[in-house]
């Protein structure tokens, strides 16, 4: 038993190490090359020590992508160098099992998914909104503001001319329907103000009443009280990417559209590619087992690494294409993300029990 221990701490330190190193070294090549990209955008309003600091914001951002990619290689390097020095083959000849020693691979890939969770919901919700204002001239005062929304809230629909995340609105009008879709009232309010509990304060109002004998009264009032399940937090989240909104951001934005219409589904998209995040990332370290103990287990430690690089690069992009389709042909974002996750393992998860 303490020999067991003493090896897969062994193991555990060697891909580990190897983890962190690959996803740093592929870090810095990426923020040196975007930030040398960064430098033919240059103009007056837009100079280098911005573009750098550009960089460093977007940095968490870049560094939650390449996750995945240097566990893949990491795992290649950590266990390529254990088996160069033949010590997997005195491990799988004093009784420890294959699956063993994936396991132990993939203990140093959980703190990896720990800090791409923690990446995800805390540091990029703040650090990209930091990137894009140093990149953009007045994207701080744009940010958290509407023109032209439109939202659903059972037989209610409401457009707004301009809202923004503090609460204010300006030129509302409120369509109300009945169950068979005949307009039973127009609300036409100059301004509105959010107080709480979803009540808005709707301020020179024009109401117009539709009966169902087909005349129609219109009334005037100085102000009333609305009920709209629109929240100022949802307005902020509108104005935001999809992909930069924290899960628990997206959880309580898709809650609210589902219940009172639909939701988009680039909003989809970003959800089911965080949530599926992990399972990616366990997946690539599998198949980078794979690659040790299966065909390429002759090969050079080079070579390996070309063909991982290949692997990672080519799902990284499998996936992203898959995602946007899933835009136009599926009703449901989760299958085009999950099926490269699940092609990858089983892939993986094949080639490994062929070797045993």
């Amino acid at each position: 038993m303490l020999s067991r221990r003493i090896l897969a701490r062994h193991v555990i330190k060697a891909t580990g190490v190897a983890m962190l190193g690959a996803t740093a070294i592929l870090l810095l090549l990426q923020m040196l090359f975007g930030y040398l990209a960064e430098l033919g955008e240059l103009n007056e309003h837009y100079n280098a020590w911005q573009a750098f600091l550009y960089i460093l914001w977007d940095a968490p951002s870049k560094l939650l992508e390449l996750l995945p990619i240097g566990a893949l290689i990491g795992s290649v390097v950590g266990l390529g160098t254990l088996a160069s020095n033949s010590e997997l083959v005195v491990m799988r000849a004093s009784g420890v099992s294959l699956w063993r020693i994936v396991g132990w691979v993939i203990r140093p890939a959980l703190l990896l998914i720990v800090v791409s969770f923690a990446l995800s919901e805390w540091v990029i919700p703040y650090s990209n909104e930091q990137a894009k204002a140093a990149q953009k001239e007045n994207y701080r005062a744009s940010l958290g503001e509407v023109h032209g929304y439109w939202t659903r809230e059972g037989q209610r629909f409401v457009h707004i001319d301009y809202a923004n995340a503090g609460g204010h609105l300006r030129n509302v009008q409120v369509i109300d329907f009945d169950d068979n879709y005949r307009i039973v009232s127009t609300i036409n309010a100059e301004e509105g103000q959010f107080q709480q509990n979803q009540n808005w304060t709707l301020s020179g109002i024009q109401q117009v009443d539709i009966f169902p004998q087909g005349h129609a009264q219109q009334t005037t009032r100085t102000e009333e009280s609305l009920p709209l399940a629109l929240q100022p937090k949802y307005v902020h989240m509108v104005t935001v990417n999809p992909e930069d909104l924290a899960p628990s951001q997206l959880i309580s934005f898709m809650s609210y559209m589902d219940e009172y219409s639909q939701v988009p589904k680039k909003y989809e998209l970003a959800f089911w590619k965080k949530l599926a995040s992990p399972l990616a990332l366990i997946a690539l370290v599998v198949i980078a087992c794979s690659f040790i103990f299966g065909p390429l287990r002759q090969q050079s430690m080079g070579f390996r690494l070309v063909i991982a690089l290949f692997v990672g690069l080519g799902f990284y992009y499998l996936q992203d294409f898959l995602g946007y389709a899933s835009l136009i042909y599926s009703p449901s974002a989760a299958w085009f993300v999950l099926l490269p996750i699940f092609m990858i393992l089983g892939a993986g998860a094949f080639l490994l029990h062929r070797v045993r």
